[in-house]
């Protein structure tokens, strides 16, 4: 056998395996592994609820950072009843998206952001009643210490 003969014999052989190859790979996938449509439909809604439930949670992000920044700022010290309960309700208000939702736990954020938030506010608030009680304390211990 000469050179070329080998050769063409093993292009052929090549050539044939590809043929068979490929057209196995288009009688299984058109006739015997069907795509299911059906539930690819059902995939589409389910991302589309996706996309709807991480916009909300972008949304809430941005309500969540302006509060958190507003406790911050809040100066316990002097008496603002009226913005501390605008606070209040505003961290209420964000579990709505929970109830609104009938408590669907893709919405649980929106409680779990509240409660967080609550415990900010009552940190912060708690901290400054220490601070405060802390100055009364020092002011009658130094009374005291001038009195002896």
């Amino acid at each position: 056998m000469e050179f070329s003969e080998l050769f063409w014999r093993k292009v052929r052989f090549v050539l044939l395996f590809l043929l068979f190859v490929s057209t196995t790979f288009i009688i299984l996938t058109k006739f015997i592994f069907k795509i299911p449509i059906i539930e690819s439909k059902d995939l589409l809604v389910n991302i589309s609820a996706s996309e709807r439930i991480l916009e909300e949670q972008e949304r809430y992000v941005e309500k969540v950072k302006i509060l958190h920044d507003s406790i911050s700022v809040v100066k316990f010290e002097i008496n603002q009843v009226q913005k501390l309960n605008e606070i209040k309700s505003d961290i209420h208000m964000l579990q709505n998206v929970y109830k609104k939702n009938n408590m669907n736990n893709k919405y649980i954020f929106g409680v779990q952001s509240s409660k967080i938030l609550k415990i900010y506010f009552d940190a912060r608030e708690s901290l400054n009643k220490v601070k405060k009680n802390n100055e009364v304390l020092e002011k009658n211990l130094n009374e005291c210490k001038a009195n002896i």
